[in-house]
């Protein structure tokens, strides 16, 4: 009691509150004041530590004088007290100050230089799906694209890292602590928010919260119509770039707001999306019903250039989903001109560079092709759909390393995408990743894709020797009409028991053209050990038809596990160039594991 008495005595209490107050005050003025003034980062630091090192001396000089009526005084010890009294006075007090300097470094640590920091420019954010308050789950197509526009809008920014949409959308319905989003996709900042439409109104909610604190940075609430919709994103990604403090040269603010709406049809605009969610499910009854809708919002806004773009992608891969005879030979040529009438109304739209590529790619025009996939993604890094076409060009000429990677990105960038899981399957088959491939195709059928994944699922059973799974799988496929399915099986049969090969071979190679060409053949004849027999069938093709393998075969084959004999035999390299592929290699580069021969086009090892 002894020594409370004499703080009160001397009056310490009172300078270390008055000292404690003003220090407060001048670290919460200077760390709002001195950023906005573009002054260094240690300024504040400097002010925080020179308050903290005159606080023991103020508190000294508190200790030692005394302020009153008379002036500065020096304070008296008390008479007659000991002198081992007066140490052990003086240790506790130094004790106290100590602990009191603690308590307020941690408070000016936090309110000064903590907010200080926080006020620096943040350059990562990730973009969460906004929920739906619509009421009708139908609608999410809505809250999802307001969510990619604005990632879209984000990611254009230079000097801002935004996360990938497969990292953010893996957050739809769950509620998380932001600071663990933040953790866990390696960000500063998170966007979330909420859509509630009615009628032509519509309300968004946006809100800006730091990632490390958990606090909102800025939040905005916008009443406006539907078809001021486009105008809303642009100002939130303005107001986003603002309240990071990207450092933007003036030529590059205007990046995080699009040039011009992409329709100023809001009806159209909602038949565009209803499209985008039905085209990525794929399956001839989506695509039909995505061209539907692409058709409806050309019809309210033919300037709808993204709508164009969009209608020559289903075009372009429907032929792939439909049994009509003929399909083909009528959609590809309505897919170049719905991509040709999107680049004359908008010539940076990657996804009509990228359906042109396309075309190239299975005309077998693959020079054009590459530099086409090159080009449409240059444009559009983040759209999904030129890099999942890109991967599937890769993998045909055996770069195979890379077309994992695009297939990867474009995984990353539509996880929601059944096909584009499925595709990345397929590359993990060709690596041989054989787990991978599994996990993949699983994902493909959570998504909706249907039965084409068995066909991934009985190749891994094959090379793993489950023969019994491998012949239940392999009749599932919808690819293999009902009439081949006993002779799949038998297939099945002859890989298992070599001793029965050449009876299967004969009954393949006796199969009816009509049902299954022998050019069609290739794989099970590689995979069954038949060299000789396929290099005989390919050159004989190229004999009728230079031109065949372009719409029939499947080079992808020669660059996986079971391919290894095939594309290490000499005739790999005249086969290649009388394909016309090696004109490509020396130009992009040679396949995984190939390079070109002194006395032979290709060598692969």
């Amino acid at each position: 009691m002894a020594f409370i008495a004499e703080l009160k005595r001397r009056r310490v209490g009172k300078v270390a509150i008055a000292y404690g107050t003003i220090a407060w005050l001048a670290t919460e003025a200077s760390s709002v004041v001195l950023p906005a003034l573009r002054l260094p980062e240690w300024t504040v630091t400097f002010i925080v530590v020179f308050l903290l090192v005159g606080f023991p001396v103020a508190m000294v000089l508190a200790w030692i004088f005394d302020v009153g009526p008379q002036g500065i005084e020096r304070t008296e010890p008390l008479a007659g007290e000991p002198v081992s009294a007066r140490m052990k006075l003086r240790i506790a007090y130094a004790a106290v100050v100590l602990l009191l300097m603690a308590g307020l470094g941690y408070l000016l640590y936090e309110r000064g230089f903590g907010r200080a920091q926080a006020s620096q420019p943040h350059d990562s954010i990730a973009v969460l799906p906004f929920t739906n308050l619509s009421g009708d789950p139908a609608r999410d197509y809505f809250s999802d694209g307001m969510s990619e526009e604005l990632l879209n809008l984000l990611a254009r920014v230079p000097g801002l890292q935004v996360a990938s949409r497969t990292s953010s959308f893996a957050y739809k319905g769950r509620n998380v602590d932001i600071r663990e989003v933040g953790r866990e996709l390696g960000v500063e900042t998170v966007l979330e928010g909420s859509v509630r439409q009615a009628g032509e109104q519509v309300r968004i909610t946006a809100q800006l919260i730091d990632a490390e604190s958990g606090f909102h940075l800025w939040s905005e609430t916008y009443e406006r119509r539907m078809e001021d919709i486009f105008r809303v994103q642009d100002e939130i990604a303005a107001a986003i770039v603002d309240k990071l403090r990207i450092e933007l040269a003036p030529q590059e603010q205007a990046l995080a707001v699009r040039d011009k709406a992409p329709t100023q049809n809001v009806q159209a605009y909602e038949y565009y999306l209803q499209g985008r969610a039905a085209w990525k499910r794929r399956g001839e009854d989506n695509l039909k019903r995505a061209v539907d809708l692409y058709q409806r919002a050309i019809a309210l806004d033919p300037g709808f250039a993204r709508a164009h773009a969009a209608l020559a992608s289903a075009y372009v891969v429907l032929p792939g989903y439909t049994k009509e005879e003929g399909d083909e030979e009528r959609l590809i040529p309505m897919a170049e001109a719905a991509a040709r009438q999107a680049l004359s109304i908008d010539p940076k739209i990657g996804e009509a560079h990228a359906v042109l590529a396309q075309m190239n790619s299975q005309r077998g025009d693959l020079l054009d092709a590459e530099s086409g996939f090159f080009f449409a993604i240059s444009l559009e890094p983040n759209e999904p759909t030129p890099h999942h076409w890109y991967s599937l060009l890769l993998n045909e000429v055996g770069r195979v390393e890379e077309a994992l990677e695009q297939a990867q990105r474009a995984q990353e960038l539509d996880p929601s995408s059944a096909v584009i899981a499925l595709n990345l399957a397929n590359m993990h088959l060709t690596k041989g990743n054989d787990d991978a491939a599994l996990r993949y195709a699983k994902q493909a059928r959570e998504l909706g894709i249907g039965k084409q994944m068995y066909g991934i699922e009985a190749e891994v059973a094959m090379r793993r020797g489950q023969w019994d799974e491998a012949r239940r799988l392999i009749v599932q496929q919808d690819e293999i009409p009902p009439e081949l399915r006993p002779m799949a099986v038998r297939f099945v049969d002859a890989l298992a028991d070599p001793a029965i090969r050449p009876k299967v071979i004969a009954e393949m190679r006796a199969l009816d053209p009509k049902i299954a060409p022998q050019a069609e053949l290739i794989h099970p004849y590689i995979q069954l050990g038949q060299l000789d027999l396929a290099y005989r069938i390919l050159f004989a093709e190229l004999d009728r038809d230079p031109d065949s393998w372009k719409k029939k075969w499947d080079l992808a084959v020669a660059w996986s596990p079971g391919g290894e004999a095939f594309r290490k035999d000499r005739r790999f390299g005249e086969l290649a160039t009388r394909m016309g592929i090696t004109d490509y290699w020396k130009q992009y580069g040679y396949p995984d594991g190939c390079r070109a021969g002194t006395d032979s086009p290709l060598v692969c090892s």
